[in-house]
């Protein structure tokens, strides 16, 4: 996956709005829909749907619009995400008594999914910055 972002680092772009719209999606039509079975209060998922549509949007603006200089770009996306993994844990905390086994399992899977993005989202941004490096 490094070699192509090394080639395209466009694309990693790509792959955070897609991640993003369906954590969106997801938000909105599964866990609201069946807030019974995960436990999280509708206002807290629309919260994160709110934050998981923000970076949808965002993500999206930097595929089709940037051009070049990625990393400022991609720097404030790794930030993104981790502002909505740590709202996210701490909604984890604040409704703990709320939730279900089945919210517990699926905030807790969605909090490794991000870390493993945010980590390959760093190296992304190590590539560039070296590619960067090397042509100036």
């Amino acid at each position: 996956m490094l070699s192509k972002v090394k080639n395209n680092p466009k694309q990693i772009f790509l792959i955070d709005a897609i991640g993003a719209l369906v954590t969106t999606i997801g938000l909105v039509l599964i866990l609201v829909l069946f807030e019974a079975y995960f436990g999280m209060p509708r206002k807290a998922l629309y919260l994160l749907c709110g934050i998981a549509f923000s970076l949808f949007l965002y993500s999206s603006c930097c595929y089709f619009l940037v051009k070049k200089s990625w990393k400022p770009f991609l720097l404030i996306i790794i930030t993104g995400n981790i502002i909505y993994a740590l709202v996210s844990v701490a909604l984890m905390i604040t409704h703990y008594d709320k939730l279900t086994e089945l919210g517990l399992i699926y905030f807790t899977l969605e909090k490794i999914i991000i870390a493993i993005v945010v980590h390959i989202e760093h190296q992304a941004y190590v590539v560039i910055a070296q590619n960067e490096h090397n042509e100036g």
